[in-house]
């Protein structure tokens, strides 16, 4: 059947612009195209911000008690082999610093809770 077209998606076209003829030549299948939307999800994709301001709290207080616990054991080790003075000052620092990106977390979690951007949670 010359002429026959096929029906395509939004978003779809052909592998490669003509259709092949001849023995052996196939059809070529037609593919999604990148960038193309499919549904709703990116346009309302909603996080649980009670969820997220709940584990940021969390971890928070774990990484704060982290923090202590290894600026002590670091202030009390000898120098010397691993585990030593310095082993116990990085982990502090990285302790430290999961810590400030909890609390980083909790004050965009603050403002997009005041700005009503929480999941909705009334049935349609």
């Amino acid at each position: 059947m010359a002429g026959r077209r096929t029906r395509r998606g939004a978003g779809e076209h052909h592998d490669f612009p003509h259709t092949p003829s001849g023995p052996g030549r196939t059809t070529p299948e037609l593919r999604p195209q990148p960038g193309v939307r499919r549904g709703t999800e990116p346009v309302n994709a909603r996080t649980d911000l009670e969820l997220r301001r709940l584990l940021s709290r969390i971890f928070l207080m774990l990484f704060l008690c982290g923090t202590v616990v290894f600026a002590v054991l670091a202030a009390l080790a000898a120098p010397g082999p691993p585990p030593n003075r310095g082993v116990y000052a990085v982990l502090a620092a990285v302790c430290a610093a999961f810590a400030g990106i909890s609390a980083f977390d909790l004050t965009v979690i603050r403002r997009r809770l005041a700005a009503g951007q929480g999941r909705d949670t009334r049935r349609r």
